[in-house]
């Protein structure tokens, strides 16, 4: 029994497409379980500089200058928006994204894929990074349950004594 054109067509563009759902199921395979940061003690991870007295209790702020977290829970994609954190004038902070600690020359810059742009927000008290280029393939975040944490200080002191904050909700794409 020879197949008609039409039959050889359909058939070709069936296995065409469960090659296409075969390979997105293997894309969208990988561990999306939140992964736990590694805290070293150091400035870093909100530990301070305690190497004089190592027992001594962190550096605590006596306000909360956290005014809020980029992207809002719920809204918008962590691939197309920056991830950071929105802080008091005076104050500034490390991230750390999915326990990955973001150098301080990679903070405020705002990426299209084809020009990175110094942030405005910067200025403003907002601490941000991204949006990650291969997201939400690429190395540091991931499509579900991503964390930022900020370790935050007063720009006058420095960060060798920060404290950490972390967003209280996740964000997924």
């Amino acid at each position: 029994m020879a197949l008609t054109l039409r039959q050889q067509i359909t058939i070709g563009l069936l296995v065409l497409v469960a090659f296409l759902c075969l390979g997105v199921a293997i894309a969208f395979s990988g561990d999306t379980s939140p992964s736990t940061p590694v805290f070293s003690g150091s400035a870093a991870d909100g530990g301070g500089d305690r190497s004089a007295d190592p027992d001594a209790p962190p550096v605590t702020l006596d306000v909360d200058p956290v005014l809020g977290w980029f992207p809002a829970a719920g809204e918008g994609s962590g691939c197309s928006e920056v991830v950071g954190v929105r802080l008091l004038p005076g104050y500034t902070a490390i991230l750390t994204i999915n326990g990955t600690v973001i150098p301080e020359e990679e903070t405020n810059v705002y990426t299209d894929f084809e020009n990175r742009v110094l942030s405005a927000g910067g200025s403003q008290g907002q601490v941000t990074w991204g949006p990650e280029e291969g997201c939400p393939f690429g190395t540091i975040l991931r499509p579900t349950s991503n964390q930022v944490v900020a370790c935050i200080y007063r720009v006058e002191d420095g960060p060798t004594n920060c404290t950490t904050r972390a967003n209280p909700s996740t964000f997924d794409f």
